[in-house]
């Protein structure tokens, strides 16, 4: 796997993309467009399983040439 722009945070209930660039203690912008700080410490451990922001995700699947939910049905059907 190459190398990732963006890693996830957890903010204000959900998990949001950020550029891996950002430094600890310095707000930076998500994906979705909202101002998130980027945490100085270490996160919580439960924060990977918050929601995934949607519009982040989204965002994410687009720079990553992810298709996006629903995804296509590339199933073999047999007549």
């Amino acid at each position: 796997m190459g190398h990732r722009p963006f890693k996830w945070i957890p903010h204000d209930g959900g998990r949001h993309a950020i550029s891996i660039n950002s430094h600890p203690g310095d707000d930076t912008q998500a994906l979705c467009g909202v101002d998130v700080p980027k945490p100085a410490g270490p996160l919580p451990v439960l924060a990977r399983c918050w929601p995934t922001c949607q519009s982040c995700d989204t965002a994410w699947r687009e720079h990553e040439g992810i298709p996006t939910y629903p995804r296509p049905d590339f199933s073999i059907r047999r007549t």
